[in-house]
């Protein structure tokens, strides 16, 4: 759905852009300027939530990693704890 509001968001631009540059020429250099920075923004944007999902999924996946350990660990000491107060 988000992907389908940006098209929808792009389109307009284009629209309303197509029309003010036939309209007024005058303001044709302050369309191109505009349009170029909408385009760097979105780009920027874009580059700054990959990285952003990659560098989350990697600290995730290190925290999953300490956690397997941490209950490797706190597994043993109930066990352990388990076996001494119940000996067999």
């Amino acid at each position: 759905m988000k992907t389908f509001f940006r098209a929808v968001i792009w389109m307009a631009a284009a629209v309303v852009g197509l029309g003010v540059w036939n309209v007024a020429p005058d303001f044709r250099p302050l369309v191109s300027a505009i349009l170029a920075a909408a385009f760097v923004c979105y780009v920027l944007s874009v580059i700054v939530e990959v990285t952003v999902k990659r560098v989350i999924s990697d600290e995730q996946l290190e925290l999953r990693s300490r956690l397997e350990v941490l209950d490797k660990k706190v597994t043993a000491i109930l066990r352990e704890a388990f076996e001494r107060r119940h000996p067999r």
